[in-house]
């Protein structure tokens, strides 16, 4: 038996041991010593890896995706802020150091960042937004945040947002989740467009009977041509290709509470995918990217997790990457980001980590 294996057959004994007890104190009195014995080996079983940094609290803050800029000194980080009906932005440093805010939303939600987009002659890189209460999607540039354009007024509160490029036709499209669609229409694809420097889409399919409703977040792997939706309430993730047609589920069993953000993680021809599981201290499960087996799960000191964003691009301040997490650790529907060396987390299940950074 490989270290590896020991190491996630221990993490699974001990969520199912937790499972166990929680059930054993819902129909009996559980006594000190027990309650006392799950958390020691709760303790060693998910030591707690602590964030570089946190960022300056904002007002009910969400989602988050993260910006390289040419100089990679520059590198922003963009967090959602719904109740306060803008975007914050953040240098992707060791100290979060705060930049400004920008845009006018009535609720803006998920978050998606597209580099180097020809759309027309000059190439971008955009930034899509979207808006909860106001059914849009709205398109800046990075990093001006000049608005070229919006979409998606046909939407039913979209919610997160996932973007893929298809290499040999130069073409963009936008998967976006509606929280309160039903049937196969829960999540919709738009192909982007632009005429004379602006932006559209035109809304070309839509898909996902098989999620529950209420669904938030969506992923894509471009790589392995996959759209990732996470089952808040089956708690479980749904796999599509990218033209809507089911493939799977995984991760069954891993999740606790609602699976919420979820990250794609390459490395070489492998890697991992990463989710979150909305509990009262956030655990991030990790899978392994092509065959989905469970691989461990880090807990860090995010609370009530949303969004969570990667960078594999070597920053001067996160050589082995930057992972972003959204916590609430108020209760008020998020107060803040933490910032984490993403080499540390993938140290503490002793995951390979070759071939997963890069300098673009």
């Amino acid at each position: 038996m490989t270290e590896q294996t020991e190491i996630t057959e221990r993490t699974e004994r001990f969520r199912a041991d937790r499972r166990t007890l929680a059930s054993y104190c819902r129909n009996s009195v559980c006594s000190v010593i027990s309650v006392c014995s799950v958390l020691l080996f709760s303790f060693i079983a998910l030591a707690q890896i602590k964030p570089v940094v946190t960022t300056m609290p904002g007002k009910n803050v969400d989602s988050l995706a993260i910006w390289i800029a040419p100089n990679k000194a520059d590198s922003l980080v963009l967090l959602t802020e719904k109740s306060g009906g803008q975007v914050m932005v953040f240098k992707a440093d060791a100290n979060a150091t705060f930049v400004r805010r920008f845009g006018q939303f009535k609720r803006p939600n998920g978050i998606g960042i597209l580099q180097n987009v020809r759309i027309g002659v000059v190439p971008k890189d955009l930034v899509f937004i979207t808006d909860r209460d106001d059914n849009r999607v709205s398109v800046y540039s990075i990093p001006d945040f000049e608005l070229l354009g919006t979409f998606g007024t046909d939407l039913q509160q979209p919610m997160g947002i996932a973007l893929y490029r298809q290499p040999r036709e130069s073409a963009v499209f936008a998967y976006i989740v509606q929280k309160r669609a039903t049937d196969d229409a829960k999540v919709v694809r738009y192909r982007i467009s632009e005429t004379t420097g602006r932006l559209s889409a035109q809304r070309e399919l839509q898909f996902g009977r098989e999620v529950s409703v209420g669904q938030e977040t969506v992923a894509v792997d471009a790589d392995r041509k996959q759209v990732l939706v996470a089952d808040e309430n089956e708690r479980d993730i749904k796999v599509y290709d990218l033209a809507g047609k089911f493939l799977r589920s995984f991760g069954k069993g891993a999740f606790e509470a609602q699976v919420e953000g979820i990250v794609v993680v390459t490395c070489g021809k492998n890697g991992y995918l990463v989710a979150s599981d909305q509990k009262d201290i956030t655990e991030f499960e990790f899978f392994d990217r092509t065959t989905y087996q469970h691989l461990g799960t880090v807990r860090g000191t995010a609370v009530h997790t949303d969004g969570i964003a990667l960078t594999q691009t070597k920053l001067p301040s996160f050589p082995n990457g930057l992972f972003a997490a959204q916590s609430d650790p108020a209760s008020t529907g998020g107060r803040h980001a933490e910032f984490y060396d993403f080499g540390v987390l993938l140290k503490s299940l002793q995951l390979n980590a070759r071939g997963c950074f890069s300098t673009r």
